[in-house]
């Protein structure tokens, strides 16, 4: 194929569709401890249980998922299965992906689909069955060009078909059925430029829009009102109970994201090390944020501009592997509310209609480290081995929300944030022809004080999390709980 058609193909594949924004490219803003990622770790990864370190460490089958171009430095093919489940915020599943990575000379490619069924787990006990569960569908697919002078070029796509995600319904407290319904695609162009002196750059340009709605129905509840007079003799009592009636909401979540991903790294030092420096930048923009529960302010659009800036480090001795990254994400929200006609705020001033009525201002000062250690012991020939993998990653998440009500006139700031902590374990059996591993992660969440039966995964190629950028009304008492991930990884090698 000549090169001119090869880029022709480039172009078509891109604006066709796009692969799903794993966590290092997509950085969003979260205001609520809540887990969801857990359900979109559909990809493998040679380094399931070390703890999410990915900067600086080769990963085989995992990096052509993070960066397409780098689908040329597969040595040979392979197919994957990697049933898992997991459980997180409100709900869990079960998941069944499969996958193929193929070289033919200059070229490289891959496929992965993916069927899952999610269980909401704080359905009332009368709750049908239809809104207890949902079915997802993930398909992904890349293609790859090495040419001359070490330079690789490679796109990748990828759609999900969402009937549910993880930790909604815990967003709409008191509501007995969330029917969601959506999607999200994803377009990449990634490009990997090797150096003659061992150095190398990664860029990788995201374009992602994620679409759900959320039909929301919250049932009819019976609530105990105060009287106007005190009772005779014992003071205030309550009156007779006030029926609530039943309601349906309809609201819709869009989130649209450009970025621009990027990861040098130095040439390998005399004693072992290699060093590697991340910087990733996105804009997002949200059409639509959801009037969740804990916040007072519906319809409220916004935008997003968030970064990651870090340094990752990786050694092998022998046959033990160990490696670290450590990231800052900073970023800086701003959603609104707009008046849906013309408003007299408390000094007798008309806001007009489309004026914004309340603005709210986030700073985040995010940040996490990833550490992990893997070691090999050789079986009797060079051709298998068994391993173990330990990892331990550490997420702050803190912000700080400005609200200014242009009705009332008022101001407020509220200061948030929490800790999330990630073991990771991994076992492989590498032979010949086929590998086999067992990989369990969890999260311990801001409430969580022991590593109790409820406990998330960030595994490395998994996507960030759906963005949550609600205003909270008051301080958090929301509590997000904990969460896992179990995944048995099989891996067959195409000869």
């Amino acid at each position: 194929m000549s090169s001119r058609r090869f880029s022709h193909l480039l172009l078509v594949l891109l604006l066709a569709g796009s692969a799903d924004g794993l966590r290092a490219q997509l950085v969003t803003p979260k205001t609520v401890p809540i887990h969801q990622g857990e359900q979109f770790g559909i990809f493998p990864s040679q380094w399931p249980g070390m703890g999410g370190v990915s900067i600086a460490l080769p990963d085989t089958i995992g990096d052509p998922w993070v960066n397409p171009a780098k689908a040329t430095r597969l040595g040979v093919g392979s197919i994957q299965v990697m049933p898992f489940t997991h459980r997180a915020t409100s709900g869990g599943g079960r998941t069944l992906p499969v996958s193929i990575l193929q070289t033919s000379g200059s070229f490289a490619g891959g496929a992965l689909f993916s069927l899952q069924e999610l269980e909401r787990r704080d359905a009332w006990f009368d709750t049908p069955i239809s809104d207890r569960r949902s079915s997802n569908q993930y398909a992904s697919g890349m293609l790859a060009r090495r040419f001359g002078g070490g330079l690789s070029v490679g796109v990748g796509v990828s759609v999900a078909d969402l009937r549910g995600v993880d930790g909604v319904s815990a967003l709409y407290a008191g509501s007995d059925r969330v029917r969601q319904d959506g999607g999200h695609v994803d377009a990449r162009l990634g490009l990997v430029k090797d150096f003659a002196g061992g150095s190398s750059l990664e860029m990788v340009a995201v374009n992602y829009r994620y679409r759900m709605t959320q039909d929301v129905h919250y049932p009819a509840t019976w609530r105990w009102m105060p009287c106007a007079a005190p009772c005779p003799a014992i003071g205030p009592c309550p009156c007779d109970p006030v029926l609530t009636g039943a309601r349906d909401e309809h609201n819709e979540d869009r989130t649209n994201i450009v970025g621009l991903h990027t990861v040098f790294l130095t040439p390998r030092t005399p004693g072992g090390w290699r060093m590697g420096y991340l910087f990733t930048a996105n804009r997002l923009s949200h059409p639509k944020i959801p009037n969740y529960q804990i916040q007072n302010i519906p319809r409220d659009p916004g935008r997003t501009d968030a970064f990651n800036v870090g340094f990752g480090a990786t050694r092998s001795i022998g046959h033990s592997t160990f490696g670290l990254d450590a990231v800052l994400e900073p970023m800086w929200s701003h959603t609104w509310a707009d008046a849906a006609g013309d408003t007299t705020d408390a000094g007798g001033v008309v806001i007009p209609r489309g004026a914004h009525t309340v603005d709210n201002h986030f700073r985040f000062s995010n940040s996490r480290i990833n550490v992990g250690v893997a070691h090999e012991f050789p079986g009797s020939d060079s051709a298998s081995a068994l391993g173990i993998q330990l990892g331990l990653a550490m997420r702050s998440i803190t912000y700080t929300l400005d609200q200014s009500n242009h009705v009332t006139r008022e101001s407020r700031t509220q200061d948030e944030g929490w800790t999330e902590w990630t073991p990771t374990l991994a076992i492989t059996l590498r032979g010949r022809d086929i590998d086999v591993g067992y990989a369990v992660s969890f999260t311990c969440g801001p409430t969580c004080l022991s590593m109790g039966d409820d406990v998330s995964i960030t595994p490395a190629a998994a996507p960030s999390d759906p963005t949550v950028i609600a205003a909270p009304s008051a301080p958090l008492s929301f509590d997000g709980g904990s969460s896992n991930q179990h995944r048995i990884t099989v891996r067959i090698r195409l000869r």
